[in-house]
């Protein structure tokens, strides 16, 4: 089974995505992870890594294939904004909320102040829009591709979790050939 977990910034993909791996015993690829590590290697900031792949694609295409190898081995969650249109995944989620819900999880989850987090959202946003346009002709507000989209600003992760696993299991049995 495949699973991909997209979204928009600080919307809850990692919280999700790694609990659904968990309860599902799938892998789990976040390729915002890989993305961050990639900006402490390179002694940068992430939204400077950004602006560096603005320049050079090359930096966005090595994480994209990293996640559609992974991918193509199965069992796995991958997370990160283009998994869903990168992959074709049994089940493919977006995650979103209001953009204030997503700055206060930011500034709580990066310890800076909410407006520094909104900000930082905005500018890393924008900047994705521009890159994933350019590289790939993808429109990150074009949500046709996704089975699910959830709004996560209205329920706790747990709820969100127990929803996508109750779907996400219906996918299996119905891989399986077992009738749901």
């Amino acid at each position: 089974m495949i699973i991909t977990v997209s979204g928009e910034i600080g919307a809850g993909k990692s919280t999700v995505a790694r609990a659904l791996a968990r309860a599902l015993r799938l892998r789990h690829l976040s390729a915002g992870q890989i993305f961050r590590e990639e900006a402490r290697r390179r002694g940068v900031s992430l939204e400077a890594l950004g602006r560096l792949a603005e320049q050079d694609p090359t930096i966005d295409k090595t994480l994209d294939e990293m996640q559609i190898a992974a991918a193509r081995e199965g069992d796995i969650v991958v997370e990160s904004r283009l998994s869903g249109w990168l992959i074709e995944g049994d089940l493919r989620i977006w995650l979103r909320a209001s953009l204030p819900v997503r700055a206060a999880r930011v500034a709580s989850r990066d310890g800076v102040p909410r407006d520094r987090a909104l900000s930082v959202v905005q500018e890393r946003e924008e900047s994705e829009r521009r890159r994933y346009r350019a590289t790939y002709g993808i429109d990150l507000t074009d949500l046709t591709r996704y089975h699910v989209i959830v709004d996560t600003g209205m329920w706790s992760a747990d709820d969100i979790v127990d929803v996508l696993l109750r779907l996400a299991r219906k996918c299996q049995r119905e891989r399986s050939g077992r009738p749901s």
